[in-house]
């Protein structure tokens, strides 16, 4: 069964398009890495400062292995000073898909 991860980012009012920028220029390498299923970035209607990365792993540690090579690499930071509060990461066991 997959994992499904999601993460949000809160981005600083200026910073909303570099954030949204550097996930699209990100995402096609993330898509190559082990385990990486499906990526999808949504960007809220209401506040486009919220930014929703919803991706799917064969498995948490996929994921989490995934994510040290992300921060090792430095990306981690770099969102991390255009982030107005840090990033949420929540994982969801898929119960049923049609």
């Amino acid at each position: 069964m997959s994992t499904h991860v999601v993460n949000e980012f809160h981005a600083q009012p200026d910073r909303a398009d570099d954030v949204m920028n550097l996930l699209i220029e990100l995402s096609p390498i993330s898509r190559t890495r082990p385990g990486c299923q499906a990526i999808s970035l949504r960007r809220n209607q209401e506040d486009p400062t919220n930014i929703v990365g919803d991706t799917r792993w064969d498995t948490r540690q996929d994921y989490d292995d995934y994510l040290a090579w992300r921060t090792d690499s430095g990306y981690t930071a770099q969102f991390e000073e255009m982030l107005a509060q840090p990033m949420s990461i929540r994982y969801f066991d898929e119960v049923r898909a049609w």
